[in-house]
């Protein structure tokens, strides 16, 4: 065969990976290194410390830990983040890559506070099975299943939605008070509808963190532990939802990134995070449930 007759050699390019998944794998790296997660990340599981001598019952107050330290923290760490890659975006020109993918790679990199709480929670779980509850406690009253789905809501989901809405903050606004200012606006809201003022017990679901359970107390006993109405696996579900959303419109800022698609797919998830905080509030546990066993224990009912 001579070489005019050689067979023509057919180089495939492989298909290019979208900008994002580059940029996600940056951004993961940054977040965790950022020193506020780190410093959020140690003080986190240093709560646990206490219970390592096997004498400190379990309780649903560790959870504060996570959601406040990786959470909330994770918002503003979330927020300066985007703000700084737009900096860096504007002063290097025009790039191919569009502030939807930057968005994205944002958003995936929540999942390492998200991974960082949820290992906080089974380290948490995992020592239940091994040594008591609180007495009296509302971790006592009711299922593990139940229990599991309340500390999995306030202790991982918390670190994941802290995050989101610390992106969907910076794409809404370039205000450097605005993550503060979203972080004391939702604390303040957590503790008037945090289920001690029975009014609200109910419709308290609405919210991305409240109890599920606690001292609240019964006339004559006011370190009574009592659970809360309302089902907790659908109040996870709903906040699963708002993390979908809170992605949804994040990406959707980018006015290039608009679709029908993406409007189609914000109109289903609000209609399914109507219908889960519905379920949340009217089924599960129809009314507050009070222990039979006296307040006389720990200040805390977990």
């Amino acid at each position: 065969m001579t070489a005019a007759e050689s067979p023509a050699i057919v180089t495939v390019a492989e298909p290019a990976r979208p900008p994002w998944m580059d940029l996600a794998r940056i951004e993961v790296r940054r977040y965790a290194g950022r020193p506020a997660f780190l410093v959020g990340l140690v003080l986190t599981y240093a709560t646990l410390l206490p219970y390592l001598d096997g004498d400190e019952p379990t309780d649903e107050l560790s959870m504060i830990a996570p959601a406040a330290l990786l959470g909330m923290v994770g918002l503003s760490v979330s927020a300066h983040r985007v703000w700084a890659s737009d900096r860096c975006a504007e002063a290097a020109g025009p790039t191919p890559v569009g502030q939807a993918s930057r968005t994205v790679g944002h958003l995936a990199a929540c999942v390492v506070p998200f991974l960082a709480g949820l290992g906080f929670v089974l380290l948490t779980v995992l020592r239940a099975q091994s040594v008591p509850t609180v007495r009296g406690g509302y971790a006592e009253m009711m299922s593990d299943g139940w229990v599991a789905a309340v500390w999995f809501a306030l202790g991982a989901v918390s670190c994941l939605g802290g995050p989101i809405l610390g992106v969907v903050v910076a794409r809404k606004t370039k205000r450097a008070a605005a993550p503060i200012v979203t972080t004391v606006g939702l604390v303040l809201a957590v503790i008037v509808f945090q289920g001690l003022f029975e009014p609200l017990r109910r419709v308290r679901v609405v919210l991305p963190w409240t109890y599920w359970g606690g001292p609240f107390g019964i006339d004559g006993d006011p370190q009574r532990s009592v659970v809360l109405s309302g089902s907790p696996g659908w109040w996870l579900t709903y906040l699963i939802v708002l993390c979908a959303i809170g992605a949804v419109v994040a990406v959707r800022t980018d006015v290039e990134a608009r679709s029908a698609r993406g409007r189609t797919a914000l109109i289903v998830l609000a209609g399914l995070a109507v219908v889960t905080v519905v379920l949340a509030m009217f089924t599960g546990t129809a009314e507050t449930l009070v222990s039979p066993v006296p307040g006389d224990g720990p200040a805390w009912g977990g």
